[in-house]
């Protein structure tokens, strides 16, 4: 064990972590903080992107989250047919959008039909981004359409975050196992915390942007992973409960709900595979019911310039660059 704790860093989570500010503000008012990203040829308002997840990103999770300044990435949880024909819908409402693939079975079939429909952000979406088949689905992707601005991941170290880096995709999902309905944690002992993970990225990353992805519950988490470099964060849970997420509310004692589960649940699994799953690392649940995206995403952009205006940070550069932080431990 003390061979292990000299060569190996002490990781640290959301709550091992605060933000100080040690500069006089010379904003007179948060409105003043514009977190604004460009995001290839597009340009998000609020750093923030809709996970495609079954339960949070449909056709209108994806038009509010365009409207509202920020991106939603329309899942892979259906027929071929279904998706394309949904993020034809979901682009009608105008502003950005993104959609998801897999690595496997019609990939590439799903992949010319997104194309085909004008999808220009395209999201690589597996739970391991550091493996062959991610290699193998970007080196057909750019060779079929280098335009594409392509979104790979998920990774957790600096080594994972380089290597798909270096196959030249745009953007890096970096977060493994934080998420609230994500069991692989208990399942495999596999688990970074996001913000750890995000730090690690950011310090060897070159070109890629670093969306930090897993676990994220209030506006200051996501403040933190924005602060130690990551460009966008992805949220799932926090979208899960609005009235744009897919699903109907339920009313359980009198509280309404909405059903959220992980991409690799017993009931996700078998819908989409049609057949029980042999192994599960997915959990379902239930989350409180929000009313509308908008107004969390707004929520989330207030935090963030409440906090940016701490920093005296008018870009989230000059966050990253006047932010100090804390440890807890």
């Amino acid at each position: 064990m003390d061979a292990m704790a000299a060569d190996h860093p002490l990781a640290f989570d959301y709550d091992d972590i605060t933000l100080m500010p040690r500069l006089v503000s010379t904003l007179a008012h948060r409105a003043e903080a514009e977190p604004a990203v460009p995001l290839g040829s597009f340009r998000l308002a609020v750093p923030l992107i809709g996970s495609p997840m079954p339960d949070v990103c449909g056709v209108e999770m994806c038009r509010a989250l365009a409207a509202a300044g920020a991106l939603g990435v329309l899942h892979r949880f259906q027929p071929l047919h279904v998706q394309v024909t949904a993020f034809g819908e979901a682009m009608a409402g105008g502003g950005p959008v993104g959609a998801a693939v897999g690595i496997a079975g019609d990939f590439r079939e799903r992949f010319e039909g997104l194309r085909e429909a004008g999808c220009r952000i395209l999201c690589l979406d597996t739970a391991n981004g550091a493996n062959e088949q991610v290699r193998e689905a970007i080196r057909w992707i750019r060779a079929r359409d280098d335009s594409v601005f392509l979104i790979a991941g998920n990774v957790a170290s600096g080594e994972g975050f380089r290597w798909l880096e270096d196959l030249g995709v745009d953007a890096i999902r970096v977060g493994i196992a934080g998420g609230s309905v994500c069991e692989t944690r208990n399942e495999t002992a596999v688990f970074v915390p996001t913000p750890f993970a995000v730090h690690e990225a950011a310090s060897v990353r070159t070109r890629a942007m670093i969306i930090g992805d897993s676990g994220i519950r209030t506006p200051a988490d996501m403040c933190k992973l924005l602060a130690l470099g990551a460009d966008c964060v992805m949220v799932g849970s926090a979208l899960a409960g609005t009235r744009e997420a897919p699903g109907r509310v339920i009313v359980i004692d009198g509280k309404k709900f909405k059903i959220m589960r992980g991409a690799a649940s017993f009931s996700v699994q078998q819908e989409f595979d049609g057949e029980d799953p042999e192994y599960i690392e997915g959990a379902e649940t239930m989350v409180s019911y929000k009313g509308g995206a908008a107004d969390v995403v707004q929520r989330y952009l207030a935090g963030l310039r409440s906090s940016m205006s701490y920093m005296d940070a008018r870009t989230l550069d000059d966050y990253r660059r006047n932010v100090s932080f804390l440890h807890l431990q």
